[in-house]
């Protein structure tokens, strides 16, 4: 099998859909009003001189807030002239868990918490410690609001190829480094997958609340399992859904990936992410290098985000062979140059 596509080609991130609106509007509800307003003027500003998608509002204890902001020139850090305090910062924190920080500990403890709608809050504080495992948080520090983007445009051919090594019962790995758009990527598929006159039986494995939030919900073939461990709603799907495929982001655990063995073994492949600069470093990771000698993955699909779009490249499992086969051979002559010396 050849590749299918090669690198330099080009995908494009959407613009700012209504959806993506909604969550920003229900975000900046939480926050004092003349935050509010200053991030609003700022975006509005920045979109009037070029193109700018909002990513994440990062909130720190008695400084400045910032704006990250996806553009065509790369991310971009805006800092604002809100100075926010630290009682400020403990009041939104509360706004967010609705009142009890009680109801979210579990999510508080793992380092973020879900604010529905595909929005995420990443935290950081003071652990407390019992036997060397986090018991608690407290003194919250800075929160990172990270917003959606709900979809982007890619070549319909990278859709349809992958929709091809699906319905051939094969899985497909999306890599990059963090930050580059995977989980964007990873719903645009999802919804492509799931609609139209050959809509696939979807289940999403959206332990986080933020992979399963569609634009228009209603025309998807979809079904959601959130907030459950991965390698246990992997197993849940496959056993109660009937799916046709799986999509689940990051994976990253011995057990996630006995578990996608596990639905493969019983017919349904799994589209998933995970982190890896390049596609030699993601085989190296043992988990991913399981999934790979079980012939899990047809296709490995490597993104990086530049300026308001993507470049990818498609790579075979063939190929994923022959980078294993270089690193393999490099090393080699390594240890026997450091052997020599």
């Amino acid at each position: 099998m050849a590749t299918v596509i090669t690198s330099g080609t080009r995908g494009e991130i959407f613009s700012h859909s209504a959806c993506e609106e909604s969550a920003l509007l229900r975000v900046l509800g939480l926050f004092p009003s003349a935050l509010a307003d200053e991030i609003l003027h700022a975006l509005d500003y920045e979109k009037r001189r070029g193109r700018c998608i909002p990513e994440e509002i990062r909130l720190r204890a008695d400084k400045r807030v910032y704006l990250t902001l996806g553009t065509r020139e790369g991310k971009r850090n805006l800092p604002l002239s809100f100075l926010l305090p630290k009682d400020e910062l403990a009041l939104i924190f509360e706004k967010m868990c609705g009142g009890s920080l009680y109801a979210y500990g579990e999510s508080i403890l793992r380092g973020a918490i879900s604010l529905g709608g595909g929005v995420r809050v990443g935290i950081c504080g003071r652990a407390s410690l019992e036997g060397g495992r986090i018991r608690g948080v407290y003194d919250i520090s800075s929160l990172n609001v990270r917003l959606p983007s709900y979809v982007c445009r890619m070549e319909r051919r990278l859709f349809d190829a992958v929709a091809d090594a699906v319905r051939k019962g094969g899985g497909v790995m999306i890599y990059s480094p963090p930050g580059e758009g995977k989980t964007t990527l990873l719903r645009s598929l999802c919804a492509y997958l799931s609609s139209g006159e050959r809509a696939m039986r979807v289940s999403v494995v959206d332990s986080r609340d933020e992979l399963g939030n569609l634009p228009h919900p209603s025309e998807h073939s979809v079904d959601i399992l959130t907030g459950y461990p991965k390698a246990e709603a992997i197993l849940m799907a496959t056993a109660f859904m009937n799916p046709e495929v799986i999509f689940c982001d990051e994976i990253g655990t011995l057990d996630e990936a006995r578990a996608i063995l596990e639905a493969q073994n019983c017919g349904v492949p799994l589209v998933a992410t995970a982190h890896g600069e390049n596609l030699e470093s993601l085989l190296r990771r043992p988990q991913i290098h399981i999934l790979h000698e079980s012939r899990i993955f047809l296709l490995y699909v490597g993104i990086r985000i530049s300026g308001d779009g993507f470049d990818y490249v498609i790579n075979t499992h063939k190929e994923g062979e022959r980078a294993i086969e270089d690193h393999r051979n490099n090393s080699d002559t390594s240890l026997c140059g450091s052997h020599r010396a």
